[in-house]
């Protein structure tokens, strides 16, 4: 995404750019649970609409993990040797069943699932992701949920 980019460029954050681009956090000093709290609530909302259901385990671990991407300032993390253990750590899981957790998550979301209708969220994700890896969805949905148009058209999904 091209806001991105211009973010990057001007030298702030991941975290600095979805605070901008968040009205309801733009002039407050934020908090880590702050953060937190509306990074999990815009996750539900985008969950909510490509139909993803709360009960699958890695349904959580998406949403700690793109925490985990935005409280970092987007440093380039490995998945495989720091997000997946941090949040097996967390739920005393081993790292690999949260890998297959996530993957099988949102592949029952995305693939599975018939989708009558179509907004925002499903159309991006879709355009973006045919047959991706969960670094490619972990890349696309931090990128997504940091948007100005998401941030603008969140409350109407």
């Amino acid at each position: 995404m091209e806001f991105l980019d211009t973010y990057l460029s001007l030298n702030l954050s991941y975290r600095d750019c979805y605070i901008r681009n968040n009205a309801e956090l733009r002039d407050k000093a934020v908090t880590d649970q702050m953060l937190y709290y509306n990074i999990h609530n815009d996750m539900d909302i985008i969950f909510n609409a490509i139909k993803l259901s709360p009960s699958k385990q890695g349904y959580r671990y998406w949403k700690d993990a793109i925490f985990i991407i935005i409280l970092n300032d987007g440093k380039k993390m490995k998945i495989c040797n720091e997000i997946y253990p941090a949040i097996a750590q967390k739920y005393d899981r081993t790292a690999i069943s949260v890998e297959r957790a996530m993957r099988l998550c949102f592949e029952n979301a995305m693939y599975n699932n018939a989708k009558d209708e179509s907004n925002f969220v499903f159309d991006y994700l879709k355009n973006y992701l045919l047959f991706p890896r969960n670094s490619e969805i972990l890349a696309k949905l931090t990128e997504l949920v940091m948007s100005k148009d998401f941030q603008r058209k969140k409350f109407s999904l």
